[in-house]
């Protein structure tokens, strides 16, 4: 006979189970929007150009690309 306790904590340990599932499973579908994301933009400049304008984003640092690119859009 199972008590209530055990039983309890059995649940406990399946939801715990289930809740990491869940959350490996939303960052596998936030990675998989983020790439899809990628590409739509990667497609709208080009592939030259994508990467052209990653490397002077890595060489002004991201943050201040980002910045600059903002306020002129």
């Amino acid at each position: 006979m199972v008590s209530k306790v055990e039983r309890e904590r059995a649940a406990l340990e399946a939801a715990e189970k289930e809740l990491a599932e869940r959350k490996k499973k939303l960052a596998e579908l936030e990675q998989e929007e983020a790439e899809k994301q990628l590409a739509r933009l990667v497609r709208k400049v080009g592939q030259d150009r994508a990467i052209q304008l990653l490397e002077l984003a890595v060489k002004v640092k991201p943050k201040a690309a980002i910045d600059a690119l903002t306020k002129l859009g």
